[in-house]
């Protein structure tokens, strides 16, 4: 059985590919812009205000698929890497906890890769394409808006804590993937994306993802550390 059966692919380059990278740039900037010299009362607001963007985006997908009658446990359940970075943007904005910052930093860089090579796992509707969007785009935007201007900074060696913890719940996925027949996380099934760090089929490409998600953590390390030291806004 193909799991990746209602999977959209956007074709890099492609009209579509375009506005989704294009909307979400639109969407940063408008962030960074209304928090440009931002006190601390007004940062708290944006924050809010994010968080009620991005928990409601991901509450409406719900309401949509079980509207439209596509609501399944093995297609909807937020056992992607992605989902789980989007409900912690939320729990991040609301509590501002260190270690739910880490995790989103360094989770975030599948969100990155989401915009270069999308992968819609519900479908080429419209309404599948702004909930994507939105969801991806806000898990990068909240990482970046917690280092420029809330003022995180991640811990050292916190970037190999979280690949550690990360591999927690691998087992975790594979046995509801097992269950379920799902293909959560895309360890059961490789993406139908052209993403150059997929490399072999199953499970060979599992072991490159692996190398290319340690890789991806200390890049962002690196980044996120030495943000804070460039006067951006």
């Amino acid at each position: 059985m193909d799991r990746n059966e209602l999977h959209y692919t956007m074709p890099m380059g492609s009209p579509d590919w375009w506005y989704l990278n294009i909307g979400f740039l639109i969407g940063l900037t408008l962030l960074f812009a209304v928090s440009y010299k931002a006190n601390h009362k007004k940062l708290t607001w944006i924050a809010w205000i994010l968080a009620f963007i991005i928990g409601g985006n991901h509450i409406a997908g719900h309401i949509e698929a079980l509207i439209n009658g596509v609501w399944e446990a093995k297609t909807h359940l937020p056992f992607h890497l992605c989902s789980f970075s989007a409900i912690l943007s939320v729990f991040f904005l609301i509590t501002r906890k260190q270690w739910t910052y880490e995790f989103l930093i360094f989770w975030s860089a599948g969100a990155i890769h989401a915009f270069i090579t999308p992968e819609i796992t519900d479908g080429d509707s419209v309404f599948n394409r702004w909930e994507f969007g939105i969801a991806h785009g806000g898990i990068i935007a909240t990482s970046f808006f917690a280092t420029i201007k809330l003022g995180f900074r991640p811990r050292a060696k916190s970037w190999l804590k979280v690949f550690a913890y990360t591999q927690l719940t691998l087992p975790i996925v594979g046995i509801i993937n097992y269950l379920l027949d799902s293909n959560y996380m895309y360890i059961a099934q490789r993406p139908e994306a052209n993403n150059p760090f997929i490399i072999g089929d199953w499970p060979w490409y599992i072991l490159g993802l692996e190398f290319a998600v340690l890789l991806h953590f200390y890049v962002f390390y690196w980044i996120h550390k030495r943000i804070p030291q460039v006067k951006m806004l």
